[in-house]
């Protein structure tokens, strides 16, 4: 199948789209990492979260003065706030948090693993004025669980979605983590998933850091990864005009040919460019996914537009990263070194590289 003239069209100006989203940096996506506590066990958590905090936390009232400060310096009609965590109905206080986010006017989505995503957690987030979620969903149940750590978290998340199609928020998406146990498993969830009303749903793959980090149980061969964009590509063109989109995630760089396969929109890494975000002690970074060495201040100490405006050249000017397998590559100027949230700090380099595997079929 052909692709639409409208989807050809922005792929053609992508290029001049990038180069002023770049120049301009307006704020549009700001994370905010509300705590690391967490109900589950993830195997793959890039945080590592656990029940109790490892670090000094914000306090609600901190977070109060934050979202005060906000409309202050920001036009709030551009900038979605997303809560994050960890599980954010885990932090202390979640409700004078959601409560400070209302009264300052802000609009707000949030991330959750979909554990406590109860009937009445879902009226209490609507009540507060959320206007987007994304739940995490990881397979069928044993799958799930397992990559959970927390056996139930499949009902628990399965009836949580059920929750948001009926009175949540219209704009939400259900996220996967693709991995060796899930992989023949896509079919059905995907069935699941359009049964239970869902209209919009990610993929990803599982990156080696964090507690994924030497766990090769999580990580997709270069064959499961070639099959993965397959059947993406194949389901695409199936889905095609029923009003149900299935997109890779902002995860990597694709040869041009997968990229149009398996996304509506062409990659960009938005890391300093679009995206910002405050981390649970404070913190000031890009994508909240990657390493705290990239962390450029605190709103505890520094002003955050200033940081924003001053202090993050390193996320747009990436020659940085043009170290290991980047230094040679021909693909440099249009990737950049990839997603942020893949740079291995320690090994200097970026962990996966989908193109290198992907451009061989």
């Amino acid at each position: 199948m052909a692709e639409p003239v409208s989807s050809a069209f922005k792929r053609l100006i992508h290029p001049a789209y990038k180069a002023l989203e770049t120049k301009a940096r307006v704020l549009r996506y700001l994370f905010v990492e509300i705590t690391q506590r967490c109900n589950l066990s993830c195997l793959h958590c890039g945080s590592d979260c656990t029940r109790d905090a490892r670090l000094e936390e914000l306090t609600p009232e901190e977070w109060r003065r934050f979202f005060e400060y906000l409309p202050r310096k920001f036009d709030r009609r551009e900038v979605l706030v997303v809560v994050t965590g960890g599980e954010p109905f885990c932090a202390p206080g979640f409700d004078d948090i959601l409560g400070s986010l209302k009264q300052n006017g802000l609009a707000w989505g949030m991330v959750t693993n979909g554990f406590t995503l109860t009937e009445a957690n879902v009226h209490k987030v609507v009540a507060h004025g959320i206007v987007s979620m994304t739940i995490s969903l990881d397979g069928l149940r044993r799958s799930h669980d397992w990559l959970r750590g927390r056996e139930g978290s499949f009902e628990r998340a399965l009836a949580g979605i059920k929750h948001v199609v009926a009175t949540g928020p219209a704009n939400f998406d259900v996220v996967t983590c693709v991995n060796p146990r899930n992989l023949g498993e896509l079919d059905a969830l995907l069935a699941l998933l359009r049964e239970a009303g869902v209209l919009a749903w990610r993929l990803f793959c599982i990156f080696p850091k964090g507690r994924a980090r030497h766990n090769a149980e999580l990580k997709l061969s270069d064959d499961q990864l070639r099959e993965l964009f397959a059947w993406m590509a194949k389901r695409r063109r199936e889905l095609a005009g029923t009003g149900f989109a299935l997109n890779f995630g902002c995860e990597g760089y694709l040869p041009p040919r997968w990229d149009r396969a398996v996304r509506d929109q062409p990659y960009f890494c938005r890391a300093g460019i679009n995206i910002a975000s405050v981390l649970c002690d404070g913190a000031i970074c890009a994508c909240p996914n990657i390493t705290r060495t990239l962390v450029q201040g605190s709103i505890r100490a520094d002003d955050f537009k200033d940081v924003w405006e001053n202090r993050f050249q390193k996320f747009v000017d990436r020659r940085w990263m043009k170290t290991g397998q980047c230094a040679s590559c021909g693909e440099f100027r249009r990737c950049q070194g990839n997603s942020l949230h893949l740079w291995d700090d320690e090994a200097q380099r970026t962990v996966l590289c989908h193109h290198q595997v992907l451009s061989k079929t």
